[in-house]
């Protein structure tokens, strides 16, 4: 339905598209809106698995306190030529499970709870971060080898037994309310919006943030219950890459599961890993959608959802082709911004095409999106095409993984997606050009929305 904005705000919503990524939460968090598998445990693990207690957390008055529920899986990646370390931890929940009238509730509280970690935190001389998403929350802790277990203890404590503070909670709800009321209305919101309709349905749509009345709303109580739902042990996991030695990440950490990277030797595992995800799609039937507004570009996206059954090293390489193969004989007129990513959406992983291009060559990108893909999933790629691409897709995903925060995200993706880590760098040594096509053959039909304005802007 379009809806008319004044001509004036054009221009401060094309300033605030620039500032604003085109990854932002409402859109790149979709790949996990719903619930996260869990599973159930092989065996009780605690104190590294030797003395089968359950794992600990540090207490209120810094004594260690017994958490009841258990971490699900833990993997450690050693880096002995470094004293940095990093723990990432997965939540399973986020702003998705959000109740229609109470939008922004994780997220707010992903909010308070960072701020707590930042005051506790701050003699050690750690940092932690909270990033929400549709069913995930992510906690980053970045610290050294000497602290690290200290710092993890101070942090699980503000997480899951730290009384929120009114005060504190207070102070995040009105700055949160300012962005709220800053970004309402604004197109990029209102597309990404649309996103989460076309590939999950209206009923799970939630706006990250919240809106005005519902920021207004919240309460301490309200949050402490999001953190009763959100914040478990129980379903989480855990990535300790760093200075860290495997045997004593387990230790300190505890879990059903654990996988190590012990320096350049393979993965030990140590309880049943974590079972593959079960193949399927994600829907069964495409459509296209487009959605009318009184702006001055379009947003196109164009999703397909894999059968399941590829790896996902694969699919990222196929993603990244695609990225260069729309923009492979420039100039590209009327282009604005592109990207193509592989997300996992609660049915399974998709392939998310999104671009932003001014209204006369909508349709044409959009063919072009179409006609890209079907290319690539009909044929192999020369020699020499599969060389050069695999050459420079690789050397991005080692300087990824060189960030210790991106290689946890990457090894706790991997686990859940796949049944288990894999080798960091090996993988990418055997892609093939045919690998690529049969991803791309796994490709299910897309769905496509084209969000902005359907005639000329005035």
């Amino acid at each position: 339905m379009a809806r008319s904005r004044p001509r004036t705000r054009l221009l401060a919503w094309a300033t605030l598209w620039a500032i604003l990524p085109l990854a932002a939460p409402a859109l790149a968090a979709p790949h996990d809106l719903g619930s996260a598998k869990h599973t159930g445990a092989a065996a009780t693990r605690g104190d590294g698995g030797r003395n089968g207690r359950p794992a600990t957390a540090v207490g209120r008055a810094g004594g260690l306190a017994t958490v009841s529920d258990t971490l699900e899986f833990v993997v450690v990646s050693q880096r002995p030529w470094t004293s940095a370390v990093t723990v990432t931890l997965s939540f399973a929940g986020g702003y998705g499970d959000d109740a229609p009238e109470a939008e922004g509730t994780a997220w707010l509280l992903g909010m308070v709870l960072e701020r707590a970690a930042h005051a506790n935190l701050a003699e050690t001389g750690a940092v932690a971060d909270i990033e929400v998403e549709g069913n995930r929350t992510w906690v980053t802790l970045l610290t050294t080898s000497g602290d690290w277990a200290s710092a993890y203890g101070i942090l699980t404590r503000t997480l899951l037994t730290d009384p929120l503070d009114p005060a504190l909670a207070e102070e995040a709800r009105a700055d949160l309310s300012g962005q709220v009321f800053f970004q309402h209305d604004a197109p990029v919101r209102a597309f990404e919006l649309e996103a989460q309709r076309m590939l999950l349905g209206a009923e799970r749509a939630r706006a990250p943030m919240g809106t005005p009345a519902s920021v207004s709303g919240m309460t301490v109580e309200a949050l402490e219950a999001t953190r009763a739902r959100i914040y478990r042990l129980d379903r989480a996991r855990v990535a300790v890459v760093g200075g860290v030695e495997p045997a004593e990440g387990a230790s300190v950490v505890g879990a059903h599961r654990t996988m190590a990277w012990p320096g350049e030797q393979g993965w030990v595992v140590e309880g049943a890993p974590l079972p593959p995800r079960a193949s399927g799609w994600t829907w069964e039937t495409g459509g296209r959608t487009s959605v009318a507004d009184e702006i001055t570009n379009n947003w196109i996206l164009a999703a397909y959802p894999f059968s399941g059954e590829s790896p996902r090293r694969p699919m990222e390489l196929l993603a990244h082709l695609i990225a260069e193969q729309l923009v492979i004989n420039p100039p590209a007129p009327g282009l604005i911004s592109w990207r193509a990513e592989v997300r996992e959406l609660p049915g399974g992983p998709v392939l998310q095409v999104t671009i932003a291009a001014q209204w006369p060559t909508v349709r044409a990108w959009e063919q072009r999106i179409v006609d890209t893909v079907e290319r690539l999933s009909a044929r192999d790629l020369p020699s020499d095409d599969v060389i050069l691409h695999h050459r420079r897709f690789r050397s991005a995903r080692t300087l990824e993984l060189a960030e210790p925060e991106r290689e946890g995200r990457r090894l706790l993706i991997e686990a859940e997606t796949g049944g288990g880590p894999g080798e960091l760098l090996a993988p990418l040594q055997g892609l093939s050009s045919e690998g690529v096509r049969r991803a791309a053959a796994d490709l299910g039909e897309p769905r496509v929305l084209v969000y902005g304005p359907g005639e000329p802007p005035s």
